[in-house]
């Protein structure tokens, strides 16, 4: 892969990422046992954890999401390494598409473009009724959120709870994922970051690349949920296991892109890669 990506072999990659790109600016991951969300909804009484997404549920009880949401202010936090490394690939123009399972909008504050990007699951910057699917006003949901106070839909006859525009368990999928999915028919490269490849239909793309198109995973566990689904088998995949930020600042060495990564990082993030070299080096001279 480092080699294809410094001699310009790979000029369509296509990213797929999900929670775990995002776990370095301090948003929780979704099953990590312990830290995760799924983890820590107990006071919830939810029969599974799953329910806090369903749009059932959502319909019968929406104070429960209105509550969580309350507690959990995703315009606090910033894009990640990983985000500014697919924003490196846009500006070098080798990105076809990211297709992200998240709903943060951290790829906006990596400026990732929207014609690079597809969020499969939907985005935090719309609301709409669940019910009879009307927009509604997403600044005013929010302040319903901030109040604990359930936002209904205005139109006559509904009522309905509003959401935002993030994909439940029982809806569908934006039509921008199926139009995806001629970028990743087209691909040269496949970088899976971030995600363990559990939901469906996100987690069938990998098969749809032409045959013998390279994918990579990088990820602190493998897929395991089949062996078609295994990155350690087949001569084209390979799994990668660690930290995201960690693993993307090697690559970036290892094409010597550090003067380039360095300038589309936000200054938070400058210079760690040098430094973790230089501890190294020191530990290995000690």
């Amino acid at each position: 892969m480092i080699q294809g990506l410094k001699n310009g072999t790979y000029k369509k990659i296509v990213v797929l990422t999900g929670a775990g790109i995002s776990v370095s600016a301090g948003i929780p991951d979704f099953r990590s046992p312990g830290s995760g969300i799924y983890a820590n909804l107990q006071k919830y009484n939810l029969k599974r954890p799953e329910d806090l997404f369903t749009i059932s549920y959502f319909l019968e009880k929406p104070e429960v999401f209105y509550e969580f949401a309350k507690e959990f202010d995703l315009d606090s936090f910033d894009a990640t390494p990983t985000h500014f490394f697919i924003r490196l690939l846009q500006d070098k123009s080798l990105l076809s598409m990211n297709i992200t399972q998240n709903i943060d909008n951290l790829e906006a504050k990596a400026s990732i473009q929207d014609d690079f990007l597809c969020q499969a699951h939907g985005s935090l910057r719309n609301a709409f009724c669940a019910k009879c699917k009307k927009e509604m006003d997403f600044l005013t949901f929010k302040e319903h959120v901030k109040a604990g106070a359930i936002y209904r839909c205005n139109a006559a006859g509904c009522g309905g709870p509003v959401k935002p525009e993030i994909v439940f368990f029982g809806e569908s999928l934006p039509k921008s994922f199926f139009k995806s999915m001629k970028a990743v028919e087209e691909c040269d490269l496949m970088l899976v970051m971030g995600t363990a490849l559990a939901v469906s239909p996100f987690n069938q793309l990998p098969f749809f690349t032409s045959q013998g198109v390279h994918q990579i995973l990088i990820n602190r566990e493998n897929t395991n949920a089949t062996s078609a689904h295994d990155f350690e088998k087949g001569n084209y995949r390979l799994f990668v296991p660690g930290n995201c930020d960690d693993t993307i600042r090697k690559i970036v060495s290892d094409c010597g892109w550090e003067e380039e990564f360095e300038k589309v990082l936000p200054e938070k993030h400058r210079g760690k890669a040098q430094k973790a070299g230089a501890g190294a080096a020191a530990a290995k001279e000690d």
